[in-house]
């Protein structure tokens, strides 16, 4: 290994470390606001108001897909003629995102229809007013994210979750019921997109080029396509508890959801817009590609596995502790999403570097396969109501993570035994703390908000001194690169 090298993998490190402190602090602050606001809405608004607005962003879903033409990703990914593609990309993103506003206001009346609801369509219609503003935030939000700026993308984000949460909980206290969801959702992309534009220091000139232009849209064609199958694969569940078993099923459902993605499947999220970028700057190294791939993959399974495990161990507790009695049915629903996303969150990672390489081809592949697969299972599971689309997940993210790992062995040369030492570690330290939580349990019989935080705080304790006593080296590693990283930061 060259010293030239060592010291390339060293800032790569360090740039991850930097970014995603940055990237999941904003996450996190984000996220614990929205959390905040969900416990008061949920006392001031009713399951089928949540289901109500559920339908529409089951619908919004895919048309955010659409929005921007996936030219955000195609600048993250470019290394050239930046400015041009810049210029490209906010002008397709806003045409895109006139048009797609037109499309919801049209077919508006057409989803009411769908899900047997006449409300759904000016809540959609009002709804759908985010499209062509997120659109116009989507380029200086990209060269943010592609110049690793994630400590500038902190203000925009929390100022998201500040508005939305704002003037959901202000207008749900003086009685707009289910509109208040809508206003806040609006409102927090107004904020947002405002407040990139600010920090990005870029305007938009009439600096063009015509084959710049077409390589954005080629690239956009293949996010766009993998993002609708993803889509459809994402929210083919709410779509069928909304159709079949109705707002206040999905209502329950969706609040089910939320907690386990907050912690796991946005944990993801916030991990991908970092790896992306980061992943682009080595795609034409195959054996540095492996090597960040197995130290993200070991770091991202140390915190989702037994994050997953936990959040299903102390579900009972935790809707007892904050919610009303009337969510309780949400609970097994809880406990078998926050497993699947756990499992799911292992196979997140191989999107992530196809795209990085240029090969988001490989997706669209096997975004077929995945969509025939949750098409087919979810409809057989809901004959058990939500508990059995939740178990459903749960079967289909162990599917998925196993055809995964065998494509990412072919495209990167990462087999299974590399996997296993990955991911050895988080499974091996999650076992434990799930054993002893269960004998915890079982001992004591510990209940209310107090008992929960013991459960939570005996179980962090008996996963850390695991992992010190099982892998030294990862806690040594970690401890080394943080300290580094946070010392330039």
């Amino acid at each position: 290994m060259t010293v030239a090298t060592s010291t390339q993998r060293a800032d790569l490190s360090k740039q991850a470390v930097q970014s995603t402190v940055w990237a999941y602090g904003s996450f996190v602050s984000g996220k614990l606001l929205v959390f905040v606001s969900t416990i008061i809405l949920v006392r001031l608004l009713l399951p089928s108001e949540f289901g109500l607005v559920g339908y529409c962003l089951i619908a919004m879903q895919y048309l955010d897909i659409l929005n921007g033409f996936g030219v955000g990703h195609a600048l993250i990914a470019r290394r050239e003629q930046v400015e041009e593609a810049a210029n490209a990309a906010i002008i397709i993103g806003l045409a895109s995102g006139l048009l797609l506003f037109g499309v919801a206001w049209v077919s508006a009346p057409w989803l009411a229809v769908f899900f047997e609801e006449d409300r759904v369509t000016n809540l959609f219609r009002a709804l759908a007013i985010v499209i062509p503003i997120s659109a116009v935030g989507a380029v200086p939000s990209a060269l943010i994210q592609r110049s690793l700026r994630f400590k500038a993308k902190f203000i925009p984000d929390i100022g998201r979750s500040i508005a939305k949460g704002a003037f959901s909980i202000v207008l749900a206290w003086q009685g707009f019921g289910v509109w208040s969801l809508i206003i806040g959702q609006i409102a927090g992309e107004v904020v947002a997109t405002i407040v990139l534009f600010a920090l990005a220091g870029w305007r938009p000139s009439r600096k063009l080029d015509r084959q710049v232009t077409r390589d954005v849209m080629g690239f956009g064609s293949h996010i766009i396509s993998i993002g609708i199958a993803g889509a459809i694969i994402s929210n083919l569940d709410y779509l069928l508890v909304g159709k079949v078993l109705g707002a206040a099923a999905l209502g329950f459902y969706t609040f089910a959801y939320r907690i386990p993605e907050l912690v796991i499947r946005n944990t993801n999220f916030v991990i991908g817009k970092v790896a992306f970028p980061l992943l682009a700057q080595v795609q034409s190294d195959a054996h540095e590609m492996r090597l960040a791939y197995g130290t993200m993959l070991r770091y991202v399974a140390l915190f989702t596995i037994p994050s997953g495990i936990g959040l299903a161990l102390i579900a009972p507790l935790f809707v007892d502790s904050f919610f009303p009695d009337r969510w309780e049915p949400a609970t097994p629903v809880m406990q078998l999403i926050s497993i699947s996303l756990a499992i799911s969150s292992i196979g997140h990672l191989p999107g992530i570097i196809y795209k990085a390489i240029n090969r988001p081809k490989i997706l669209n592949q096997l975004s077929v396969i995945k969509l025939v697969a949750t098409g087919g299972l979810l409809w057989y599971c809901i004959r058990w109501g939500i508990v059995g689309v939740a178990a459903g997940q749960v079967a289909l993210a162990v599917l998925f993570v196993a055809i995964d790992m065998v494509v990412v062995a072919r495209v990167l040369g990462f087999g299974a035994r590399d996997l296993g030492r990955s991911i050895a570690p988080a499974l091996m330290c999650t076992l434990v703390m799930a054993a002893s939580v269960r004998l915890l349990d079982l001992g004591f019989s510990p209940s209310g908000f107090g008992g929960m935080l013991a459960i939570v705080g005996i179980a962090t304790s008996v996963f850390v001194i695991t992992l010190m006593a099982v892998s030294s080296e990862t806690v040594t590693s970690a401890r080394q690169v943080v300290r580094s990283a946070v010392s330039r930061t």
